[in-house]
This record gives C-alpha cells, sequence and structure tokens, in this order.
C-alpha cells in the first residue's frame, strides 16, 4: 500500500547515500572506454548536504509511520493510535511546518471516539482545531466535517457536546458560515436528544437570526437553511407541548418554497404537523400529514421511521373513517411483509369489516406490538370508540326495539359506554331513535336517520311557507281597511 512507496522513498535516500560515497573515489578507478566515460565528482552533491539528508530521513519516516497507522486503523485501532501520536511528535520536533500532524490527529480524534476513549477526545480535537490557520479552507473544513461524522455516534453525549461547542468556538474566528450552521445544527439536535430545552431554544434563536434580514422578516433566499431551523423549532413545540407557537410556525414551513429541499427537514416538519393535527382530532388533515412523512421518510432512506409513520397512517385513516386503503399505494407495498405493518393492515381490513373480535385481539396480543408505540395507545380510545360507533350501527339496523344489555354485550363493553355510544349517534343523526334508560330499551324509529332528516327539513320548509301565507294575508287585510276608510 502507501507504506511501501514511503518505505520505497527511503530505499531510495540511503542509494543517494551511497552515490556519495562512490563520488568520494578517484574518477581513475572507473576504468572506461572513452565514449562510455562517467565522472563522479565528489566536489559538487546533487542531493544536498549531510545534513539536508538527514533531515529527508526523518520526514520519510514521519511519513511512513503515517502510512503505515492508516493501514492498521482499521483492524488495530489501538496499535494505529499509538503510531498516529508518534507522527504528531516527531513533526512537532521538527519545528511549526504542519504536513501530517494535522491529518493525524484528525484520525487520533476518531479513533478515541471509536475505541471509547471519550476523555482524550477534547484535548486532542482543541489540539486538532489549533492548526486550523496552518492549513487550507478546504482541509480544516474536511477535517471538521470528517470528525464530527465520525464521532456523532458516541455514546458519551457530554463529551460529544464539548467536541460540538469547541468547533463553533473555533469557527468564530472564521468567516466559514456555512460550516458553523451547519455545524450548530447537529448541536441543536443533540441538545433535543438530551432534552435540554433552554440550550435547545438559544441556540434555534442563533440560526433563525442568520436566516433574516435586517429588519427580522425571512429571508426566503435562505429557503433550506429556514427549513432546517423550521424544523428543530418545531420540535421543541412538540416536545414542550407549545401548540399555540407550533400552529403559528407549520404553515410557514408549508409555504416556504426552496430551491434545494432536504427530505430528512421535510419528514421531521410533516410528521410534527400530524401529530399537531392528531391532537386538534382533524383526523383527515392528520393522515395527509403522516402519509407526506412516510414518503419523505422512505426517500431518505430512513426505513425504521418510515415504519412509525406507516403506522400513523393507518391509524389517522381509520380514525377518519376513510374509505381511501392506504396499502394500496406503491409505496406502502414495500413493507407489507413486516411483521408489525402487516398487523396493522390486518386491524384496517378487520376495522372495514366491523370484526370487533379479530381488532380487539390484534390491539392486546403484544406479539403485534401495535400498543408498544405511545402515540398509538394515546389515541386507542378514540380508536376503539370510532370502531364500536360502526360496529354499533351495523348491530341496530335490523331492530326495532333492542336491548341495551344485548346490544354491551355484543361489542363486549359497560351497559354505561353503550348508551354514551347511542347518544352520539343519535345527535350526529346516524340514527333516529329514542333511548329508554327506565326499562334498558333503545326504540328505533321506522324512518332511518337520513329519511328523518329530509322530513325535518321538508317540515320546516311548510311552516315558513304557513307564516310568509299569514303574514300576506295580514297585509292584506290591512289594506283592504285602509282602502275602506
Amino acid at each position: 500500500g502507501r507504506s511501501l512507496v514511503a518505505r520505497a522513498r527511503s530505499e531510495l535516500g540511503r542509494a543517494r547515500s551511497a552515490c556519495k560515497l562512490e563520488g568520494a573515489l578517484p574518477t581513475a578507478v572507473a576504468v572506461m572506454s572513452d565514449s562510455d566515460e562517467f565522472e563522479y565528482e565528489s566536489d559538487d552533491d546533487p542531493y544536498g548536504g549531510a545534513e539536508e539528508e538527514d533531515g529527508d530521513e526523518e520526514a520519510i519516516q514521519i511519513e511512513n509511520t503515517f502510512y503505515e497507522a492508516d493501514d492498521n486503523k482499521q483492524n488495530f485501532p489501538e496499535q494505529a493510535l499509538e503510531q498516529f501520536q508518534k507522527v504528531v511528535t516527531l513533526e512537532t520536533a521538527r519545528g511549526t511546518e504542519v504536513v501530517w500532524r494535522f491529518k493525524a490527529l484528525q484520525n487520533i480524534v476518531i479513533l478515541c471516539s471509536r475505541i471509547g476513549r471519550f476523555d482524550d477526545m477534547p484535548s486532542r480535537y482543541r489540539e486538532l482545531l489549533s492548526y486550523m490557520d496552518q492549513v487550507t479552507r478546504n482541509d480544516a473544513s474536511e477535517a471538521i466535517n470528517t470528525v464530527l461524522d465520525s464521532v456523532s455516534s458516541a455514546s458519551d453525549l457530554t463529551k460529544l457536546e464539548t467536541i460540538y461547542e469547541l468547533t463553533l468556538d473555533a469557527l468564530q474566528a472564521t468567516s466559514n458560515q456555512r460550516l458553523w450552521f451547519s455545524t450548530s445544527v447537529k448541536l441543536a439536535k443533540l441538545h433535543l436528544e438530551m432534552g435540554d430545552v433552554q440550550k435547545l431554544q438559544r441556540l434555534v434563536k442563533a440560526l433563525h437570526k442568520t436566516c433574516q434580514k435586517p429588519d427580522g422578516t425571512d429571508d426566503v433566499s435562505k429557503g433550506s437553511h429556514l427549513l432546517e431551523v423550521y424544523a428543530l423549532e418545531i420540535q421543541v413545540c412538540t416536545f414542550t407541548k407549545n401548540s399555540l407557537r407550533m400552529k403559528e410556525i407549520y404553515p410557514k414551513t408549508i409555504n416556504l418554497t426552496s430551491a434545494i429541499v432536504d427530505p430528512r427537514n421535510i419528514a421531521v416538519i410533516r410528521e410534527s404537523g400530524g401529530k399537531m393535527f392528531m391532537s386538534e382530532k382533524k383526523w383527515e388533515a392528520a393522515y395527509n400529514e403522516f402519509f407526506e412523512a412516510f414518503k419523505n421518510y422512505q426517500e431518505t432512506g430512513n426505513a425504521t421511521r418510515a415504519k412509525i409513520m406507516l403506522k400513523y397512517v393507518v391509524l389517522a385513516n381509520m380514525l377518519a373513517l376513510s374509505s381511501i386503503n392506504p396499502f394500496d399505494s406503491r409505496e406502502a407495498k414495500v413493507y407489507q411483509d413486516d411483521p408489525e405493518i402487516s398487523a396493522m393492515a390486518s386491524l384496517r381490513s378487520a376495522f372495514e369489516q366491523n370484526d370487533i373480535n379479530t381488532i380487539d385481539n390484534l390491539l392486546t396480543n403484544p406479539a403485534y406490538r401495535i400498543l408498544s408505540d405511545a402515540f398509538i395507545k394515546t389515541y386507542l380510545q378514540d380508536l376503539l370508540r370510532n370502531i364500536r360507533l360502526q360496529v354499533l350501527q351495523n348491530i341496530i339496523k335490523p331492530y326495532r326495539c333492542v336491548s341495551l344489555d344485548f346490544l354491551a354485550k355484543e361489542i363486549n363493553i359497560s351497559k354505561e359506554e353503550v348508551t354514551s355510544l347511542l347518544v352520539q349517534l343519535i345527535l350526529d343523526e346516524k340514527i333516529a331513535a329514542k333511548i329508554d334508560g327506565i326499562e334498558g330499551f333503545l326504540q328505533v324509529s321506522s324512518a332511518g336517520g337520513e329519511k328523518s332528516k329530509q322530513f325535518t327539513g321538508l317540515q320546516k320548509w311548510v311552516d315558513s311557507l304557513e307564516r310568509i301565507q299569514g303574514q300576506t294575508e295580514a297585509v292584506n287585510s290591512l289594506l283592504y281597511k285602509m282602502n275602506m276608510s
């Protein structure tokens, strides 16, 4: 590999030394023909003096050590860590020139994170940042991004927070606004994960300020950055249950257009919007938002979140009493063989067939993990109520008089719960009936709910005509009296 190249260079250095020794010999020793004669001059050394040669040997050793460490870092991280440190030590002893130690320190920080030496990370990273002004801007940006991406999965969140803060402190003296923004977003997401709302809100405010005009209005030319900021702020609202601020922000994100839209941000925004509409019991709007979030998570390759969103899509779909089957879509069919998604599909099918027993089994069986999701569990009672309303309405259809106890037994709930459901059906004009609470019966009218509604409207129309006719007769009588007088 690259270490062989470095070794070859080392051999070349030794060959040069040998050439110098040969040059010290008298030219007469080399017996050649006149046409092939070569002279070796001891006075003019084409490779420099002995001091320069020693320096080259040292530089070759540093380069060779770096590449050996680079080869070892995958399979022998501890050994590679020692070798990278040796590179830093050797080059520092040579002087101020930064050739290999910047890259070596970059690898040291990454290896410390990988093998769990989190206590060493901040000091080594601080040392790396101290050389930022001695390398090109591109090299510095690339090194910082590589380190931040590599350590982002570190289990010690406090040390990770320190790394981000050190980066922001170092970037304050530079004009690299893009790198500052991306690092700040990463730190904000870490604050969200740690539940540190105060730090998160301060950082989101600072981020938002960079996306505003001098008059404080949003700079729509920075649409991509604005979406990132709003995605963070929406998550803050969700975390703090600030529904008023959520309603204020959400329309801005939907109306915001950008040349480059990151589907990861759109997914977060749509998911949060879906949850907002669910809290307001706007089931149809929630269904649309969750479906958009599902498609965007799928586009980013986040299968875990995509599956969760698909569950929420089915939940909102059933709560909205929608006739649309979300599993008919091409995007949803990809997950139809997943056990948890298959359980949701079965729940949707049982819902369509008003099969209350299958629904109870799917919801209560831990193997299906439907209620393991806290969000779904929150809306369980709403879902069960919708299902029971549909089932109850179908059970009542053939009857003119039916016992409340019988209805309660059919859908496996108490008599009081049945009465509550019947009241809702009557108020929603889904059935035309009266509840006899004393005798415990439901008296169903011969006319259905829709016909009853039509007759009520017709009666109102007749009553209006009678009032108009009465007013007309009174006016005519008054006119007659006036004419007679």
